[in-house]
């Protein structure tokens, strides 16, 4: 399975980000990998994969965002800055999936 997310940039452009399914045990587990090659994000990451894994906790679900990327090149340098923002998208999906099943 493939798909697609554009983004959308402050000067008004579209920028697109093509991702792969690289493993799936439903209802547990979700795996992507974001397709680099030939994408403007080559350039920075030579690897990008993400992982949601779920299981019953408390009368609820318990979920898990994991997000792995490796910087290529000079962009080594900027792990923080990366690691930051990643958690920041990271914490905005998972306040976005409670408010989505809140009550």
């Amino acid at each position: 399975m493939r798909w697609t997310k554009v983004f959308g940039t402050s000067s008004g452009k579209s920028i697109r980000a093509d991702f792969t399914r690289v493993a799936a045990e439903e209802p547990r587990r979700y795996c992507w990998r974001q397709e680099l090659e030939a994408s403007p994000f080559e350039r920075i990451l030579s690897d990008s994969s993400t992982e949601i894994a779920l299981e019953p906790a408390d009368g609820g679900t318990r979920v898990q965002l994991t997000t792995a990327q490796k910087l290529r090149g000079l962009s080594r340098f900027g792990f923080l800055m990366v690691r930051r923002a990643t958690g920041r998208q990271l914490d905005e999906a998972l306040s976005g999936l409670e408010r989505a099943t809140a009550g």
